[in-house]
């Protein structure tokens, strides 16, 4: 079926297509050996933006063309956060590594939402590998997703369903007999990132139940001022489900008192998700993994592989203490994903037991190359690298009268200004 697909498209010539393919490899190696000599970013001239308006072509192009556009009209052009000298947000860089391993998983071209194949099995031992590295019970569950958006998505909605029960996948968040969803409350810090409120928009339990406690000195939140909004809202009859720490903030990249959240979370059962999309994976770097502590007790982490990591976009995570909680929040019946003791229906639970996705592409195997490959010591390694690059520059900033620094370096974000009669325009431009 495959050949005849692929012959009613075009007859392969696989050797002529090999060469091409040798070519295409050898401009991207060229790219990424030569990048730095190269603009981080540039403006797109009129020109260039020309082609992608173009009407739906009704003819073949060859292969060789459409690389040629690729090579003059797209890859001069994107943001730039694989160049080495690219400091804008917390956007990892990928390796010559995790590209390989990309086009490996692009022409395996698994689907792998279920059934039984090792690609399932490739993921599962990164659930392990997490569960391992933040000392979570061997019951835990994880799922490769987009990003942390979703993964703090998902966080929010394996939450709702511990407060409110399993029915509330059925009779929704208005209709649930124990606990009326609109008397409960969650708790984040001001600094925490907006996925957090629009999780609460997605889940149905509403923005307005969110709580943004203020930060202190250093950028976390008030813990003070989180005891009292918990402690008022029970007065008024609220049933407090959800307490969102973070672990690096996207302004500075501080990290809450995640020790000290847990404390709270479990005195006032509260579930605690961590939303480490940036600073999670310091775990494994020594001098930043004491910052860390109490991330092992959340019920929840959201992180992503592809910022300190340098996985290659996208390789969001979460990974959840209760994986039996976690799957009666997604996984559900239908014919067609019927599981048996063998064949391809074998294996069970599957990844689309634990999100909302189906289709799914082999995010797991560039993070495997990733960490295969350099180890997660050297990971770690590069992770202090750039914290003590931070530092650095902090020192230089602090030598140079005409520079302020403007929060507390935490990670490796500096935030720094001229100082002048008129900062924020200056700065701004």
């Amino acid at each position: 079926m495959r050949e005849l697909l692929q012959e009613s498209l075009d007859p392969i010539d696989w050797k002529e297509l090999r060469a091409q393919g040798h070519r295409m490899l050898d401009d991207m190696f060229d790219h990424q050996e030569n990048l730095r000599h190269r603009p981080v970013w540039q403006p797109i001239p009129p020109e260039k933006r020309a082609p992608f308006r173009e009407a739906l072509p009704q003819e073949a192009t060859p292969l060789e063309s459409v690389h040629a556009s690729f090579m003059h009209g797209i890859l001069p052009y994107s943001i730039g956060n694989a160049h080495p000298g690219f400091m804008g947000w917390v956007q990892g860089g990928g390796t010559a590594v995790g590209m390989l391993a990309e086009m490996l998983a692009a022409g395996l071209n698994a689907n792998v939402g279920g059934r039984d194949q090792i690609p399932l099995d490739v993921e599962r031992q990164l659930v392990q590998w997490m569960a391992e590295l933040f000392g979570f019970p061997a019951g835990a569950s994880g799922l490769f997703v987009t990003g942390s958006s979703m993964a703090n998505l998902i966080g929010v909605l394996v939450a709702r369903t511990a407060a409110l029960g399993v029915s509330v996948r059925r009779t929704g968040v208005g209709n649930v007999n124990q606990i009326h969803a609109s008397k409960l409350s969650a708790y984040t810090s001001a600094a925490a990132h907006g996925c957090i409120a629009q999780a609460m928009d997605l889940s149905g339990i509403g923005v307005d139940a969110l709580r943004v406690i203020p930060v202190n000195a250093r950028h976390q939140m008030d813990i003070s001022l989180l005891e009292q909004a918990i402690a008022h809202d029970r007065r008024a009859g609220f049933q407090p489900f959800f307490l969102a720490g973070t672990a690096g903030t996207v302004d500075i990249g501080a990290i809450d008192d995640l020790a000290a959240l847990a404390e709270i979370a479990e005195r006032e059962a509260i579930w605690f998700h961590v939303d480490g999309a940036y600073a999670a994976l310091g775990i494994l770097a020594a001098d930043i993994a004491p910052g860390l502590r109490g991330i092992e007790r959340a019920d929840s982490i959201a992180m992503d592989f592809h910022k300190w990591a340098q996985v290659q976009y996208d390789a969001g995570f979460v990974l959840v203490r209760n994986g039996a909680m976690h799957e009666a929040t997604f996984a559900a019946p239908a014919s067609y994903l019927s599981r048996h003791t063998r064949g391809m229906a074998a294996g069970s639970p599957w990844p689309c037991d634990f999100g909302p996705d189906l289709s799914r592409n082999f995010k797991a195997l560039k993070t495997w190359f990733t960490i295969k490959t350099y180890g997660a010591r050297r990971l770690g390694q590069v992770m202090s690298g750039t914290c003590a690059l931070a530092r650095y520059l902090e020192h230089c900033v602090g030598a140079t009268p005409e520079l302020e620094l403007l929060a507390p370096v935490s990670l490796n974000i500096v935030c720094f200004g001229f100082k002048c009669s008129q900062p924020d325009a200056v700065n701004a431009e």
